[in-house]
Order: structure tokens, then sequence, then C-alpha cells
């Protein structure tokens, strides 16, 4: 048997992935002194509660070595096969401390696999995975086929703000500053494993039209998903730009809604495989 554990950066907490029959890691997360597990003790409405209400910005901090193994090695000595994904390991550290546990687990039978992406595109990923899991893949057919679909996978969204973006490091205090002053509402994505604005549109209207030009080539086989940061009725506002429709909407959670702001809105969907080449 093959089992799937993931981080809550794809927005499928720990009681969410009990139902789903896979294990979903929380992440720490200190909000003011006060340390919180994301994905476990502490919801989104919490969360969005606390954020504007916050001394210093909310610090995320990644799963370590020990933590994984914990996790990771009674499933083993079960005599269970492990796939563990993680997220970008260009916006976390989480994925370095899963290759550490890993090299000390040495174990032929555990996969741990770079989504190279978060949140929305994450989660498409992670369904993906169960989904073969469910049709009795095994474990090398399992790591193929995500690879191909890693490559395929794509992410959207538009900031409502920069000041998140800049306070947590993923732009610069002048490119937040300036897209402030113009009223720019920067579109974000995911190129090389890190967080890259692509575009930007003056005011949100502007922005929602620049986002389509980047959705030519879905591959409408495949599950499409949109979401947003503790604002569904501007998810729906931005879903009626579309010509088609959606598999379904996530809330984005603390750890990706700590660096993105509320409000932002965004899809995530898989490229036809020619379209990657």
């Amino acid at each position: 048997m093959i089992r799937l554990i993931v981080d809550c950066t794809c927005e499928i907490g720990s009681a969410e992935a009990r139902e789903l029959g896979i294990i979903s890691l929380p992440m720490r997360m200190m909000i003011d002194d006060q340390e919180y597990l994301a994905g476990e003790n502490l919801d989104n409405d919490t969360f969005y509660d606390l954020l504007p209400k916050t001394k210093t910005a909310p610090k995320t901090m990644q799963i370590n070595a020990h933590d994984y193994v914990q996790v990771i090695k009674p499933l083993l000595d079960a005599g269970d096969e492990v796939f563990v994904m993680s997220v970008s390991s260009g916006l976390s550290g989480t994925f370095n401390s899963l290759t550490q546990a890993a090299a000390e687990l040495n174990s032929p039978k555990l996969v741990i696999f770079d989504s190279q992406t978060f949140t929305l595109a994450y989660y498409a990923l992670v369904m993906q995975a169960r989904k073969l899991i469910q049709a009795g893949v095994t474990l090398a057919e399992l790591t193929q086929k995500m690879t191909e679909l890693r490559e395929r996978v794509r992410i959207y969204f538009i900031a409502d703000t920069t000041k998140y973006l800049v306070k947590g490091g993923r732009i610069s205090f002048m490119k937040g500053l300036l897209a402030n002053t113009l009223h720019l509402k920067p579109i974000i994505s995911v190129v090389n494993k890190k967080l890259q604005m692509v575009a930007k549109g003056i005011g949100y209207n502007l922005a929602k039209r620049q986002i389509l030009r980047f959705t030519k080539n879905i591959d409408f086989t495949l599950p499409v998903y949109y979401g947003h940061i503790h604002n569904s009725a501007k998810a729906e506002d931005f879903k009626q730009i579309f010509d088609f429709d959606f598999t379904e909407k996530r809330e984005i959670g603390p750890i990706v809604g700590a660096h993105g702001g509320p409000n932002c809105v965004g899809l995530a969907f898989f490229e036809k495989a020619d379209a990657t080449k």
C-alpha cells in the first residue's frame, strides 16, 4: 500500500486529510509570540481575524526532519510504501528537512517529491497523486506520472496588495512601493520554483483581463481550481471572467495567506502536454 504524505500548504488540513485517506503535516506559525499549528489548531477564520491586529508580521516555520521521521518511520515499519510531497523547495526549507529525513530513513520504499509549487497548484498535484494511488499504480509509476504532471501544473493569482509580499520578503520593497503608488495589481505565478510577478494591471479589473492570456492551453481532461484568501465573494466575481467551469473552489490558509494577504484570488490548472514542449 502506498501512503501519501503532504504538508498543509497544499490547503488540506489534518482533519480533511483524514477524510481523504492521506496525511497532512501542519506547519508552525508564530503570531505575536503565540505558537500555532497551521492546518491543525489554527483555522482560517481565526487567522484572518488576527492578521490585521498583529504587532509584527506572522512568522512561518518549516517542518523539521524529526517531524517527518516521526510520521514516516511507523508507516515503513508497517510495510507500507510512502510518497511524500512538499511545498516548493524554492519557497520553503521544508523540502530540505524532508531530504534529511529520507537520508536518515534510507528506505527504497520511500520517495520524496518536490512539488515545485504551492497552494492551489500543489493541491491539484496532491489530488492527482491520490487518484493514481487509488487506481493501483506502483511507486515507480506514481513517481514518473507525478513528475510529468509537475511540468504541466500552473498557478496564477492576483495580489490585492504588495504589503504582505514585501513583509514576507517575496518581492522587494521598491517593487512593492511602486505597485502601491501606481495602484498596480500584480499577477503572481511560480517560475523556477519561486514566486515571480509575471504581469500586472492598473486596478483589479484590468488585472483580471490580463490573467486571461495565461489560460489558453488548459487541459480540461484534468481538474481546474479557483481560490481566494478570505474573500469568497471576490472569488465568485473572479470566476465570472472565464468561459469554462471550475472543478472546485478552495480557500487559501494561514501559511500562504500570511505572505499573500487577504483578498487575493487565483486559479490553478494543468496545461496540455504539447503546450509545455
